[in-house]
């Protein structure tokens, strides 16, 4: 199994295969689309072991950075082509906060984990105490963010909240494992779909330069 994120500014990378594990954090200054096939390539090496050996991908389908999501998306693609026999699985960045948030504390409370969208925005989603879901992922201002009276988990790169976590790569990898047990791997590779929340900045300029365009 290979379990990856590059939805925000860390890339986690966890791997398992035939009891082997290992795991590698690429920090935000690595150009993720250049380094995070041969970082994996390398990982694979060191266990002894060749990609044709794997059979489960899980990866991160956001929200975070569009550029960081499509990377994610593009690389399950790429692994899957032609091999209709690997499983995979989508994960939120919520679950995977939601989850190392649960790991390292024993909240009898609810919470919100909370991501920073730019220009003000934030993307939030509720857990229960026990880390099912509540309700969808949504998005809201920072007024809306304020009125919001559950304890709210933000990101330690993103340093947006008073309580901070970080994910790492053995956290990711044992989430997906996780999943695996409750037998969320499918094989529709079509239902790996980016979970964006909300229009990319490009789109937003293209759509504003266009009403303006249109009063002309």
């Amino acid at each position: 199994m290979i379990a990856i994120s590059t939805s925000y500014k860390d890339a986690l990378i966890g791997i398992e295969i035939n009891n082997k594990s290992i795991f590698k954090t690429l920090d935000a200054n690595c150009k993720h689309s250049e380094n995070i096939l041969k970082t994996i390539d390398e990982l694979l090496d060191s266990i002894n072991e060749t990609i044709n050996n794997v059979n489960k991908i899980a990866v991160v389908v956001g929200p975070g950075s569009f550029t960081g999501i499509r990377i994610a998306i593009a690389l399950l693609k790429g692994f899957i082509c032609g091999n209709d026999k690997i499983l995979v699985c989508p994960i939120t960045t919520f679950d995977l906060m939601a989850y190392t948030y649960l790991k390292n504390s024993h909240t009898k409370e609810n919470f919100v984990c909370v991501i920073n969208a730019l220009s003000g925005l934030y993307y939030v989603c509720e857990y229960s105490f026990n880390g099912e879901k509540i309700g969808n992922e949504k998005i809201c201002n920072e007024e809306e963010l304020n009125q919001i009276k559950e304890k709210k988990i933000g990101l330690f790169s993103e340093n947006i909240m008073k309580d901070n976590i970080q994910p790492s790569a053995q956290d990711l990898l044992e989430l997906a494992k996780k999943k695996d047990e409750q037998g969320l791997f499918k094989v529709e590779k079509n239902d790996i779909l980016p979970l964006y929340l909300r229009k990319s900045q490009a789109e937003d300029g293209l759509e504003n330069k266009i009403k303006n365009f249109n009063k002309i």
